[in-house]
């Protein structure tokens, strides 16, 4: 993970995104595997104060590609960061964007609500029309599992379907029908959507969109629901989204192969690591036996309806 700059250099670099400006106060955020997060409050040459967050990434493309992103998905009205600066001066690469108000929400009040407005998100997102834009700065996913090519040193004891889903995962079995490629966030997962009172104020952490198939985002979305929320939960999101998008969903078991893998890779062994997680943000009934439980229900499901 890159380091954060000091505060001399936060401060210059402010004053690089908001000319005479002063800073007021900086705290770490959590980030991601590979980037690291500071938020700051400056006071702008105005008088008004305003709250931005400052991203440094260990690879550098992945900053300018998150920064042309943004700006993009600003033009389009999307619910994102809007982003400030991006500087390429010094030893790491730093984004500046934008703090949206909201927080992460694993225990919504209203499940039902909060399924569909995700599954709102989204589709609206791969609904979008970007034609118009230079997107030869994304890469982009052809018809096969890119997830085969992590090989891990054992198999999971927690997850036995390992050699099975590999097995499944065979150009064979490669999806014959694609649909048109849309832009895809490449980690939709309910910690990359930020909530206040009900309501979504953000889709985060875009450092991995790509192109390709939405079928491919959509099935990494069902695979952290189907252990997080429940196989009920699943299903209820899934319908939301299909409602919005006419698509050819025959391929929709590989891709949901190819995100178990994945998740198995994440997990790994540490399931009481994970639970542990959520239980800061009150989910005490998420336990090593529920992910395994459910992580390993839509595992089989999904090589029911591949083999069908």
């Amino acid at each position: 993970m890159s380091r954060p700059p000091d505060t001399q250099a936060l401060t210059t670099l402010i004053q690089k995104a908001f000319p005479h400006s002063r800073l007021l106060y900086v705290w770490p955020l959590a980030g991601g595997i590979s980037a690291s997060m500071v938020a700051l409050e400056i006071q702008l040459d105005n008088g008004q104060t305003k709250k931005v967050i400052f991203r440094s990434h260990a690879h550098p493309r992945l900053v300018e590609k998150e920064f042309r992103l943004l700006q993009i998905l600003q033009e389009q009205e999307i619910k994102t960061p809007a982003p400030f600066l991006l500087d390429q001066s010094g030893e790491s690469d730093l984004l500046v964007i934008d703090y949206v108000e909201g927080e992460m929400c694993f225990a919504p009040t209203d499940l039902h609500s909060h399924l569909r407005q995700l599954a709102t998100q989204l589709a609206c997102l791969h609904q979008l029309d970007l034609s118009q834009y230079d997107l030869t700065f994304l890469p982009q996913n052809g018809a096969v599992c890119a997830e085969l090519e992590r090989e891990r040193p054992s198999s999971s004891p927690h997850f036995p379907q390992e050699t099975e889903i590999r097995f499944n995962l065979t150009p064979s079995n490669l999806p014959k029908v694609q649909n048109k490629q849309t832009l895809l966030h490449g980690d939709f997962w309910p910690g990359n959507s930020l909530w206040r009172d009900g309501q979504p104020t953000a889709v985060i952490d875009w450092e991995d969109a790509l192109l390709g198939d939405p079928l491919i985002d959509l099935a990494q979305s069902r695979s952290e629901i189907a252990w997080i929320f429940g196989p009920q939960a699943l299903e209820s999101f899934t319908h939301h989204y299909q409602q919005q998008m006419p698509l050819d969903y025959a391929a929709l078991p590989y891709w949901d192969l190819c995100a178990a893998l994945r998740q198995i890779r994440l997990v790994g062994d540490d399931l009481a690591g994970f639970a542990d997680y959520f239980a800061g943000y009150g989910r005490s009934d998420i336990t090593p036996q529920t992910i395994r439980q459910n992580l390993n229900t839509f595992i089989n499901n999904a090589l029911a309806r591949l083999n069908r």
